[in-house]
């Protein structure tokens, strides 16, 4: 049995570094402020026009399934800003600006890297926070996108505890956490057109690289726990490639080998030029400073407006390993609780059963509860039935192998995954036999 408790040390506030506010070019900071003060006047002025309702998830969509929650709803909706983004910046941001903004973003990020471990953080210098992209997303995350940046941040509070600490082992600036804000929203169940999913939108392959498994019972990108490892790893490695944080953010969004495509083929060496010459698209172009102006609304709330938000507490499980495929009906009534609290705590489940896995599968029940499910599996498994294998015979259909268990068809093809019942010759089937009831063929 595991306890796990999500109450390790909390981001620390994205604060501005006085150290950093002067520029070593004197008209640096007064180039910055001009330009953010126009655009700010501008938008304020023009926000109806250029703005559009923001959500802030750039390319989530939730999985169509039953009864899904309204936050889980929420990730179904799409931005329909992005397309004025850089229509916005074209008139006020240009190659020298943009690599003063990103060289000085990479500065601050390497100096959080750099700091021990224990006192590691990351503080944004005056000109970033006042890059003329990062205030647009500052207004639109304040105005427009206001509503679904709140309800965000109130899911923010179940899972920021656990994942700046994984950030934090991992050796990531954990500010790196508030990509999970733009990426999903905190939606374990969101997913997106091109198929990735979960909090970290992992798409399949690169799931599947670092260590995640999806199959028909389980898709682990939405395991909270473990997609934050493997995106910590994923960031790390992509840092690795590029040299360069802010690259590394860029790719984690438009992926490794769209950022690799075009710098070879613009043989650009910085970012501006990268976006010009191999054309990236808006919001690959626009992640970093949205991902600046995420980090800096959710380190300090209340500065842009954000007073009552009300965060919802930190996950607080314990997890227990169970043998076979057991209905989460089942092991809610076991563990005296409710199977939705299963399903919530147990996302990464695609069906309404455990996987029949060899080697057991760890399922995570409410703080408290362990207990008591402990003891009422063990008197289950003592007077319950076993697995045993059944192998396919030629000639041999589903409907005669169920009957001759006592199985119904279709629990015996949610038992094995299967998606027909059709068979072949030496498939292996796996079949619950009662006690005092045994079938020939056993293996």
């Amino acid at each position: 049995m595991t306890l796990v408790r999500s109450a390790p040390p909390p981001v620390e506030s994205t604060k501005e570094n006085p150290a950093d506010s002067a520029s070593p070019q004197p008209s640096l900071a007064v180039e910055y402020e001009g330009i953010a003060a126009t655009l700010a006047q501008q938008l304020d002025v023009q926000e109806e026009n250029l703005l559009a309702p923001a959500t802030l998830e750039t390319r989530s969509k939730i999985d169509t399934e039953p009864a899904l929650k309204p936050d889980q709803q929420e990730a179904n909706k799409r931005t329909a800003s992005a397309q004025n983004d850089s229509s916005v910046f074209r008139n006020v941001s240009g190659p020298r600006a943009e690599d003063r903004f990103l060289n000085l973003l990479e500065k601050d990020l390497n100096k959080g890297i750099d700091q021990p471990v224990e006192r590691r953080r990351l503080e944004f210098s005056k000109a970033v926070i006042e890059n003329p992209r990062v205030r647009y997303f500052i207004n639109q995350f304040s105005k427009s996108g206001r509503n679904d940046l709140e309800r965000a941040l109130a899911r923010s509070g179940k899972y920021m505890p656990m994942i700046a600490q994984v950030l934090h082992e991992e050796g990531v600036p954990e500010e790196l956490a508030h990509l999970a804000l733009i990426e999903s929203g905190f939606v374990t169940h969101s997913s997106s057109p091109s198929g990735a999913v979960g909090l970290w939108q992992f798409v399949p392959g690169t799931a599947r690289r670092y260590g995640l498994k999806i199959d028909s019972w389980v898709d682990e990108r939405r395991d909270p726990l473990k997609s934050t490892r493997a995106a910590a790893a994923y960031l790390k490695d992509l840092h690795n490639s590029f040299g360069r944080w802010y690259l590394a953010i860029a790719a984690y969004n438009a992926g490794q080998g769209a950022i690799e495509k075009a710098m070879q083929s613009s043989g650009a060496t910085d970012f501006w030029t990268l976006s010009a010459k191999a054309k990236l698209n808006d919001e690959t172009r626009n992640f970093v400073p949205k991902f600046v102006a995420a980090s800096l609304i959710a380190s300090d709330p209340q500065k842009y407006g954000f007073i009552d938000v009300a965060y919802e507490p930190p996950m607080d499980y314990e997890e227990m390993e169970v043998q076979g495929s057991l209905r989460l009906v089942s092991l809610a009534e076991m563990a005296g609780t409710d199977p939705e609290t299963i399903r919530e705590l147990n996302p990464e489940l695609l069906r309404s059963r455990t996987p029949p896995e060899e080697s057991g599968f760890r399922v995570k029940l409410p703080a408290g509860h362990a207990t008591i499910f402990g003891q009422t599996y063990q008197e289950r498994e003592t007077r319950q039935a076993q697995f045993v294998t059944h192998e396919v015979k030629k000639g041999e259909t589903l409907f005669a192998i169920a009957r001759r268990y006592g199985q119904h068809v279709r629990a015996l093809m949610e038992l094995n995954g299967l998606a027909s019942p059709t068979l072949r010759v030496g498939q292996l089937l796996k079949v619950i036999v009662t006690e005092g009831f045994r079938g020939g063929m056993l293996r």
